[in-house]
């Protein structure tokens, strides 16, 4: 009697722990679309969670936010600005079906830190102009792309899957790096690179004119670069750098060739 009262006792456990584990909040899109005007203090950072898509235009003036899509799902979205960084997310515990379009239209002024997590996807439409640093990190499937992209130091992550493809940019520095299996594609004209791979993912900056690179693979991925002055570098594993320019070179015995 014993045991049975411990095994129906353990199996109560595990029904409660899947139901309080499953997501409260189940929604599917009603199909009537609507746009809806939200407000937002100012702020100079963006980090998208989740799904949704961003498309973020720089623009002098008040910041503001428009969101368009099924009038349930909007409902959905968790819309604020905390540390001067606006912050786009689904409420906690929902679970979405036929979800259609969704867009969350930004416009605000230069920003200096983009992050997103997630499959979401954030697109700048007239890029991003800035006197200070600016730092673009994706961690997850989601894809991030713009042009005209002016700034001091330029920083670029993926942690994961996602693709970054970024044109026109003008730096004095391009940091980049990719952990996974994500690919970042990038042009325009820089002082100093620094490029490094961990993983299969591709950096392709064979049109991002630059001065001196530095080049690191530690896996399978490729890394292509335009260097003028010098060219550095080292790879463990199968992966590759190709480059182009004449540059002095002071690299690891394998894993280079010119483009």
């Amino acid at each position: 009697m014993k045991s049975i009262s411990i095994s129906s006792f353990a199996a109560i456990l595990l029904i409660w722990t899947i139901t309080a584990c499953s997501p409260s909040n189940r929604v599917t899109g009603s199909n009537n679309y609507i746009t809806k005007q939200i407000k937002v203090e100012k702020f100079n950072g963006l980090q998208l969670t989740g799904s949704p898509d961003v498309i973020y235009k720089q623009a002098q003036g008040k910041p503001s936010v428009e969101v368009y899509g099924q009038d349930n799902i909007v409902e959905l979205l968790d819309i604020y600005v905390q540390n001067n960084s606006l912050t786009v997310k689904f409420k906690n515990n929902t679970s979405i079906q036929n979800r259609g379009k969704l867009e969350i239209r930004v416009s605000g002024p230069a920003l200096n830190r983009i992050a997103l997590s997630g499959s979401g996807d954030i697109k700048l439409v007239n890029g991003i102009q800035t006197d200070d640093n600016l730092s673009i990190k994706i961690q997850g499937s989601g894809d991030i792309a713009g042009n005209k992209i002016s700034c001091n130091l330029l920083s670029l992550s993926i942690n994961g899957s996602g693709d970054m493809t970024l044109n026109r940019i003008d730096a004095l520095k391009a940091e980049v790096g990719i952990n996974g299996s994500g690919d970042i594609s990038l042009s325009g004209i820089c002082k100093n690179a620094e490029y490094s791979i961990n993983g299969s993912g591709d950096i392709q900056a064979s049109e991002l004119e630059t001065e001196n690179v530095t080049t690191s693979i530690n896996g399978s991925g490729d890394i292509s670069c335009y260097a003028t002055e010098s060219l550095k570098g080292r790879v463990s594993g199968s992966g590759e750098v190709a480059y182009r320019g004449e540059p002095q070179i002071d690299f690891s015995k394998k894993g280079l060739r010119k483009l």
